[in-house]
């Protein structure tokens, strides 16, 4: 590694720190979107979660004790759900293969948080004379267990309730055994007097968990939009001053949970109002709203939502068409980063292994870059020839400081040699390294990833330190192979650099100190291999 490049490398990551941590500019309020209409307004000012006794229906002398709960349980490879039949909401949604932590102690991840709130995930509201009336009835499924484990074929389950109104309610869940996908239809018998601008809603309920729910300048954590082709990420600071609403040009809301994503959405690419709450319960609400469609075959309103609970995986979230996937956000360097990520993949897809797939990329990338480096070296090797005359020049004109910086640049200029030559290549190779920081820090692909031995997650630090070391041994012979101007200071500086760059690292990702590593001693191979032609 040439050493005006480290040095150029260390204070890159000195400003990019120092720049993350104090001079980001914070995050505007996302201001509401609110569509203009002579109509009565789209929501009422506050969709209430408890039942009003005035309105079409009147359900809130139902308490929760008048009728029993049961639970309805879904199976598939990738998720168990839980269902009540009160509400016909989602109580629990464990996701198989992804674990809290690593060890025997594991369990698997619970997207559900809002255990004994008031509010419950996927509950329907109809609204109706500026009123929010909620169907939380007792609903009877057409059965209690969906096992789709073992099947290829997708399955339902219908929840069937009757309002003391005597209006039919059928809500119709499809899962589907190989995604984290579901549809969810609503119908409403008989049909109902809507105004042409109501409709129902349904919701996600987040309850805040102070150790779970915590952004930083890397991962966010909170409510997240897709609107006019943008995302829009909503700190949870914004919601204490009011919800956010939004109703032009969305195409899907949810909640951003770092590595994994709960999502509304339509595939038929209607265009969805929703507004984000926070509760004095401290509970994140996203209600999304739909209008009904009128089914001639059943004489019912119908209400469809297409809805996604599972990981921030980019290739399934590409799958479902309606740009789930820019959720996935790596910063300014997403353009380098994603390129990165399906690379890693692939690579995987070859070796099982996600340890060997950043060695390999290494690599790869090294034999891209094989002719800048090339390059950097001679230009390091041609400044040490200089260094004689330069500091001949400095004797000569150590007086006149504008004449000795005209006569360095003319012996720049005579030899052909630049005096950045050495910084320039590495400097390149820069975005590379924080777009593959960011892959480490923020795919699901490389969480629990093993590697090998005591690595037993490439997205976590090395439990051992023993890469780390690693990386600054190769770095110190790294260095003592590399051209050096004859500065005693610099030499100087440049000796503390593995020093420094091991405690920089020592909590680094383990993927991405191996990917370091690995660079030094490729770095090492091509230095020898240089020397030979040059010499």
């Amino acid at each position: 590694m040439e050493k005006r490049a480290l040095i150029a490398v260390i204070l890159s990551l000195l400003v990019l720190y120092i720049f993350q941590a104090h001079f980001t500019p914070p995050e505007k309020p996302v201001q509401p979107s609110i569509e203009k209409s002579n109509d009565e307004p789209l929501l009422p000012e506050s969709v209430s979660p408890v039942p009003e006794k005035e309105g079409l229906f009147t359900f809130s002398d139902i308490s929760p004790t008048d009728f029993p709960e049961k639970e309805i349980r879904v199976e598939t490879p990738l998720y168990t759900a839980i269902f009540s039949t009160r509400g016909a909401a989602l109580k629990s949604w464990t996701l198989k293969k992804y674990l809290d932590h690593l060890g025997i102690e594991g369990k698997p991840i619970e997207m559900i948080t809002d255990k004994g709130d008031t509010l419950h995930s996927l509950s329907m509201t109809l609204l109706w004379k500026k009123r929010s009336q909620m169907l939380d009835i007792q609903f009877q499924p057409d059965r209690e267990i969906l096992d789709l484990s073992q099947s290829e074929r997708e399955g339902q389950i219908t929840f069937t309730g009757t309002t003391r109104d005597g209006v039919l309610v059928k809500k119709i869940i499809t899962f589907f055994p190989k995604t984290y996908w579901v549809e969810i239809n609503v119908e409403i018998t008989p049909p109902l007097s809507f105004p042409a601008n109501k409709g129902a809603i349904i919701n996600w309920v987040r309850k805040l968990d102070p150790e779970r729910d915590v952004s930083n300048r890397f991962s966010f954590i909170g409510p997240v939009v897709y609107v006019n082709e943008k995302l829009k990420k909503i700190k949870l600071k914004h919601l204490d001053e009011g919800k956010k609403t939004f109703s032009r040009g969305v195409n899907w809301v949810g909640y951003d949970e770092k590595y994994f994503l709960a999502a509304f959405f339509s595939r038929k690419k209607a265009l969805l109002l929703a507004d984000i709450i926070k509760t004095e319960q401290d509970s994140i609400v996203i209600n999304c709203y739909e209008k009904p469609s009128f089914s001639q075959s059943n004489g019912s309103y119908v209400f469809s939502y297409d809805f996604y609970c599972g990981p921030k995986d980019i290739e399934i979230l590409r799958s479902l068409g309606v740009n789930l996937e820019k959720v996935i956000d790596f910063g300014m360097f997403d353009i380098i980063a994603k390129p990165l990520l399906y690379i890693l993949k692939y690579l995987n897809k070859l070796t099982h292994n996600y340890g060997l797939a950043i060695i390999i990329l290494t690599v790869i990338i090294k034999i891209i870059f094989f002719p800048l480096t090339h390059k950097s070296y001679k230009s390091m090797k041609a400044m040490k020839d200089l260094q004689p005359k330069i500091i001949a020049l400095k004797e000569k004109y150590k007086d006149d400081k504008e004449r000795l910086n005209r006569e360095i640049i003319n012996l720049y200029r005579t030899y052909k040699v630049n005096p950045l030559g050495g910084c320039l290549p590495l400097l390149i190779q820069f975005p590379i390294f924080i777009a593959f920081y960011w892959v480490l820090l923020g795919s699901i692909e490389l969480r629990h990833a093993p590697f090998m031995l005591w690595i037993k997650d490439l997205s976590a630090h090395d439990p051992y330190f023993v890469t780390p070391i690693l990386m600054g041994i190769s770095m110190f012979i790294q260095q003592k192979m590399t051209p050096t101007a004859g500065d005693p200071t610099q030499a100087k500086v440049m000796l503390a650099m593995p020093v420094i760059f091991t405690f920089l690292f020592l909590k680094f990702p383990a993927g991405l100190v191996l990917y370091w590593l690995v660079n030094n001693i490729l770095q090492i191979f091509q230095q020898l291999y240089i020397e030979k032609r040059i010499a």
